[in-house]
């Protein structure tokens, strides 16, 4: 019987094998992820992740080929992993579904997991998150974008040159901040949402030169990273835009070897304790990248409000104190010590130690807390500092099966991590 895919293995660089064991993780399942699924499934990759944390639409039926009037309601994530498996010509591999949020609930251990990365968001937030994440852990990724009949995409190597947030503008970083209050950065219960004007024929086509940069990311065949692909479609003109290179950009922190724990995200602060002791020595800080707040208190009347979670998942309607006629007004003060005091309107911990939790004594409270309440995501990878002052990145290994299931611990393809 003829191959499927026997027509394009006739190019004179292509590799079958290498889009069999390509694992690729894509961020995004409205237009443009709907697009980026159904040719990857075509091809004959078998491998991907489906990032996504809405629901399916009404307005999504006529720009998504994998969702259907039955599916309105339903998780994205979720359906389009579903139809995307059943679309694969490749049989043997999992399309697997990420209901989370990805800026704050996909761990740093799945992107290194994977070989490229296939940004289809419609937000400068989801964009800086994934760019960050890629330049941490040395993986690629392509960005695509689009607005009424325009499309852009813009390859970055993860490891060197230009990445997104060296070009990122004023106007993108109030975008990225606009979920969050400008105060304590909590979450803002009500947004209007905007709606961008898009067509689908837009999206096909942004998709798929999103699909063939990935495809010649994969075959090691020459990017162009770092610059910016722009089509108009009234005008058909299709240009080129070399992105400025900033060598103080925040983006380009990597890390360093992963050591991977035997524990997940649900250990508690003492058992994770316990296991980076006995690995590193006593005396090691566990410094988190997200803040947890455990108090604050209303600057009308003082009254402290117990909060203990972290920043990202505290709406801005909650902190209001019950005992003022108006709502109170909250700030954030950053200064250590992290106590509250007539001066201070809120504790913050943004680390924790064998003794310690945000510079105050740890409780055995504190102790049974886990990683997960912290904020911490599930294969996150933790930055620990050792009683000499080394930092070391640290995953939630544990958590592997939970989060990617049949992939695996084998899974981890690429050693640059």
């Amino acid at each position: 019987m003829e191959s499927f895919f026997e027509r394009q293995e006739r190019l004179s660089w292509w590799r079958q094998d290498v889009l069999r064991a390509a694992r690729i993780m894509v961020v995004g399942a409205g237009a443009l992820g709907n697009e980026t699924l159904k040719n990857l499934a075509l091809l004959g990759v078998r491998w991907m992740l489906v990032v996504d944390q809405d629901d399916i639409a009404p307005s999504n039926l006529s720009r998504t080929v994998l969702f259907q009037p039955s599916d309105i309601g339903r998780r994205k994530a979720k359906v389009a992993a579903e139809r995307t498996q059943a679309l694969c010509r490749d049989n043997g591999g999992t399309v697997r579904p990420l209901d989370a949020d990805l800026v704050w609930d996909i761990g740093l251990g799945v992107f290194r997991r994977v070989d490229v990365i296939l940004g289809c968001v419609d937000n400068d937030e989801a964009r800086l998150a994934i760019n960050r994440a890629a330049r941490a852990v040395g993986i690629p990724w392509i960005n695509a974008g689009m607005h009424e009949l325009t499309g852009s995409v813009t390859s970055f190597s993860g490891e060197a040159g230009a990445c997104f947030e060296c070009a990122v503008t004023p106007d993108q970083v109030a975008d990225a901040q606009s979920r969050y209050d400008s105060c304590e950065q909590v979450r803002r219960r009500y947004l209007v949402e905007e709606r961008l004007p898009t067509i689908q024929v837009t999206s096909a086509l942004t998709s798929a030169l999103q699909v063939q940069e990935a495809l010649k990311v994969l075959h090691r065949e020459p990017v162009n990273f770092g610059v910016r692909y722009v089509y108009n479609g009234l005008t058909h003109g299709f240009h080129a835009i070399q992105l400025p290179y900033d060598p103080h950009c925040l983006a380009h922190g990597r890390l360093g070897s992963v050591v991977e724990l035997p524990i997940g995200a649900d250990a508690s602060l003492r058992q994770t304790l316990d296991v980076l002791e006995a690995h590193f020595g006593h005396g090691v800080t566990v410094h988190l990248d997200r803040r947890y707040i455990r108090r604050i208190g209303c600057r009308r009347c003082g009254r402290p409000l117990l909060v203990q979670r972290p920043a990202h998942r505290i709406y801005d309607d909650e902190l209001v104190c019950a005992d003022c006629p108006s709502p109170g007004d909250f700030a954030i003060s950053e200064a250590m010590p992290q106590v509250a005091t007539a001066d201070s309107y809120i504790e913050i911990v943004t680390c924790f130690t064998g003794d310690t939790f945000g510079g105050v004594p740890m409780t055995d409270e504190d102790e049974r807390r886990t990683l997960r309440q912290l904020g911490i995501p599930p294969l996150h990878i933790l930055t620990v500092e050792d009683r000499c002052g080394r930092r070391w990145s640290c995953e939630l290994t544990g958590d592997v099966a939970t989060v990617l299931g049949d992939w695996g611990v084998e899974t981890l393809t690429s050693s640059r991590g």
